[in-house]
């Protein structure tokens, strides 16, 4: 947005410097992105001068050496190149030391060995216009040695680009730039009244140009307008051409200027209609038919949707709603008779209907930010009186209004002891009053602690309490919060066991040869809820990004997304791994836990002259054992996964519940279908950790060490026929408890290892044979072989009431 300092300067009862305004415009929230300065700027050393002598230049034949009269007693010698001026006459001097357009600074020189202090200036050199042709001659009235800008008028202006938040689209205009200057520089507000024009709400005024106006859309509602009679088109005044240059907007007829002046001023887009191009003497405002084309004011066909709004007479559309008008009414030299029309139109609306005709106006800009819904009849009476200002003409009726804004100012009751509560310190009650009643908002005082605090219709982003004290602190200053002394608990990286755990996994993974990824936490709700069912996602209520509109319930996904973008863009060393917050349902309530996510493809994608083996689920679950040791040394068993839509049921296997163990891990092969929407073609192993924060409140074991027995250790092989569904993991427990049950007390179970696993011709269909090692040990002395071969005998009886012992032949 582009705000003049000229024209804001009309509104605000004290004149505020150029270096005030940008001060101000930083700390109430209005950032200053550029400063463009037009014409030259008021100087003490530009001033007028009158010339008392002319002669040749000694060494250059086209220019002349001029004694100039700067002031009483103050006499200079220029060298100037123009011709067009005599003696005595009165012309503009930038004695050294004035900056000129361009950041040109005028210094005593030496031009062809004579010297010069100063320069006489042409209009072009002070941003008066485009002649150059010769220096430009001042009146005989002017006085010399004054200030060039209080002998003739300058247009003079600082031009600030200033950006605004999505919510600040009463900013888009000079008074609603105003309105929050004068709050905070506790000054008056000069707004302009408009006047002499009633407005008819309930039936057509006497007088009017139409016969009918007819709302027949949801999109529209509001609609006024005001008939003129016998204007006349012509070039705008130059004030306000000067006005719409400086913001970047291009003069075109008076009548047009004054649309988009008031429209600059107020916030509020109008649109003027050359009256006698209404063919019936009526409007509708409906919804475009699909196909419907218009050829819009910078002569482009268009073809309008159903979507969009149009304006229309009895047959065609004249004007896209809120956007852009058509040729067919546009105001031209031959226009005598307009109609003014100022309405509300919704701004989802139009802002989608622009997008899609790919216009971008400053009309359907303010629309789509959502306009003051108070005085859209108001301010289309502005443009009446300045159109009879300015082109002539006769206001013919009363301004017809059809429809209201549904909008209202909101009333909130409000407690004042909430701006110290949310703010955390006081700021003067009276203070905050005049703060509020400057910005718009009307005070009803209902006792000593209670206000009833009514919105205007400008701020439509003010909703509630904490808003109001918002708007007190920004304009009150954030300069002037109290400086405190923090106290906090500081926490080093090192004091936090969830991150020095998180550090030590990422340089264990590291070492296993895995990348490292950072993902967005978070992902769409839908893809959460087709990998984890419905209403497992935990999803954002305002979220910026419709497909990033939930916390990540897993970091699969986005380790999956990093594959594709690698192989996709020839980097094939994918093994992938991360730490990061995901949040699950544990027991119907959200929680927020710690996960360690892997991936990798079961072969190298990477040619090679040798033939790499493939990795297995085995390779993965060995990978991730080491880390769930920090948890338990005593691992629950893994479990095969039977139905999901991550891992490949039959294929990956799990361990431990978030709900009583406190952590959860899964490793195997992803599912097929999951890899193939990824658009992954390979076979992917992966594995995940997912941690509950209370883990890491539990007291940490102490490391404790045992000594090596130097006694050997004596081995005795089992082989049992178990169940094709049987888990190692569970008979390899069972054969432990036996054993244990069968040792004397100085000896120790070492370690049960399955060594085979057997499905052949001797083997029972529906079973399989499991080949076991028991490895007995003592710390205290040789163990024999006759007590060893007798504990084992007695754990083969215990072992087969559960297993067939297979026999060797």
């Amino acid at each position: 947005m582009k705000i003049s300092t000229k024209w804001l300067r009309r509104y605000l009862d004290t004149e505020v410097s150029e270096e005030e305004l940008w001060e101000v415009f930083t700390s109430i929230g209005l950032e200053v992105e550029g400063v463009e300065h037009i014409g030259v700027a008021r100087q003490n050393t530009l001033v007028v001068g009158k010339i008392q002598e002319i002669r040749q230049h000694p060494n250059a034949d086209k220019l002349s050496v001029c004694t100039v009269c700067v002031g009483q007693g103050d006499v200079r010698q220029i060298v100037c190149g123009a011709k067009n001026f005599k003696l005595n006459d009165h012309v503009p001097v930038a004695l050294p030391g004035t900056v000129l357009p361009g950041d040109f600074t005028i210094n005593k020189s030496t031009l062809r060995g004579v010297e010069s202090d100063g320069m006489m200036c042409s209009g072009k050199e002070l941003g008066l216009g485009e002649d150059h042709s010769g220096l430009l001659i001042l009146g005989e009235n002017t006085t010399v040695g004054a200030c060039l800008h209080d002998a003739i008028e300058i247009n003079c202006d600082a031009v600030f680009d200033i950006s605004l938040t999505a919510n600040r689209g009463d900013c888009l205009s000079h008074i609603g730039v105003a309105r929050d200057l004068a709050a905070k520089l506790n000054i008056g507000l000069k707004l302009p009244q408009p006047h002499g024009l009633e407005i008819s709400e309930t039936e057509k005024p006497q007088g009017h140009f139409l016969e009918k106006i007819s709302i027949e859309t949801d999109n529209c509602e509001c609609y006024s307008a005001i008939c003129i009679k016998n204007i006349k088109i012509g070039d705008s005044p130059d004030w306000m051409k000067q006005d719409l240059t400086a913001i970047g907007a291009r003069p075109i007829n008076n009548a047009v200027d004054i649309g988009n002046w008031v429209m600059m001023e107020t916030g509020q887009p109008v649109h003027i209609f050359d009256a006698k191009k209404i063919r019936g003497n009526q409007l509708t405002i409906r919804q475009a038919k699909d196909g419907e084309t218009i050829i819009s004011l910078d002569g482009k066909k268009r073809t309008l949707t159903a979507d969009m709004v149009v304006i229309c007479d009895v047959e065609r559309p004249l004007v896209v709603a809120g956007i852009t008008g058509t040729v067919d009414a546009e105001v031209d030299d031959t226009t005598t008779d307009v109609l003014i029309e100022s309405a509300y139109f919704n701004p989802d609306n139009i802002r989608k209907s622009a997008k899609t005709l790919n216009i971008s106006t400053e009309s359907a800009y303010r629309f789509s930010k959502d306009i003051d819904t108070a005085n859209v009849a108001n301010y289309g009476q502005r443009v009446a009186n300045l159109v009879t200002e300015i082109c002539g003409g006769e206001i013919v009726a009363a301004c017809w209004k059809v429809g209201d804004p549904k909008r209202k100012p909101v009333a909130i009751d409000f407690q004042p002891s909430s701006i110290e509560k949310l703010c955390g310190f006081a700021i003067p009650l009276e203070i905050a009053e005049n703060i509020l009643t400057k910005l718009g908002f009307s005070i009803e005082k209902l006792n000593v602690g209670s206000w009833k605090i009514t919105i205007p219709a400008h701020r439509p982003d003010i909703t509630n309490t904490p808003d109001i004290v918002s708007e007190c602190l920004r304009i009150y200053g954030t300069d002037k919060i109290p400086t405190t002394p923090a106290r906090y608990t500081g926490i080093q990286h090192e004091s936090d066991r969830s991150a020095v755990f998180c550090q030590n996994v990422s340089n264990y993974l590291s070492g296993q040869g895995f990348f490292e990824c950072y993902n967005f936490a978070l992902r769409n709700c839908g893809e959460i809820e087709n990998l984890f069912g419905e209403n497992s996602a935990l999803s954002m209520r305002n979220p910026f990004n419709v497909d990033q509109n939930c916390y990540r319930s897993s970091l699969i996904p986005g380790l999956l997304d990093a594959t594709k973008f690698n192989i996709q863009n020839g980097n094939l060393d994918v093994k992938f791994f991360e730490t990061g917050h995901v949040v699950l349902k544990i027991d119907e309530k959200f929680n927020e836990c710690l996960a360690i996510g892997c991936v990798m493809p079961t072969k190298p994608l990477e040619r090679s002259w040798q033939t790499a083996e493939m990795a297995d689920f085995y390779d993965i679950k060995s990978l991730i054992l080491p880390i769930l040791k920090n948890f338990s040394q005593r691992l629950a068993q893994f479990n095969l996964v039977e139905d999901s839509s991550i891992w490949q049921p039959g294929h990956a296997a799990h361990c431990g519940f978030l709900n009583r163990e406190k952590f959860q891990a899964t490793c195997g092969f992803l599912n097929v279908k999951l890899a193939k929407d990824f658009d992954i073609k390979q076979h992917i192993l992966a594995a995940e950790i997912v941690i509950h924060p209370a883990i890491f409140t539990r007291k940490p074991e102490k490391a404790s060490h045992k000594p090596f027995s130097q006694f050997p250790r004596i081995s005795k092989d089992l082989s049992l026929i178990v169940k094709l569904d049987e888990v190692a993991a569970n008979v390899e427990n069972n054969v432990m408890k036996a054993a244990q049950k069968n040792i004397s007390k100085d000896v120790f179970i070492e370690s049960i290892k399955v060594f085979d696993v057997y499905l052949g011709k001797e083997i029972p269909t529906g079973t399989k044979n499991i080949g076991l090692t028991i490895n007995y040990r003592s710390n205290d002395r040789t163990l024999t072989d006759s007590e060893i071969q007798t504990a084992f005998n007695a754990t083969q009886l215990e072992i087969e009431k559960l297993y067939e012992i297979r026999k060797q032949a």
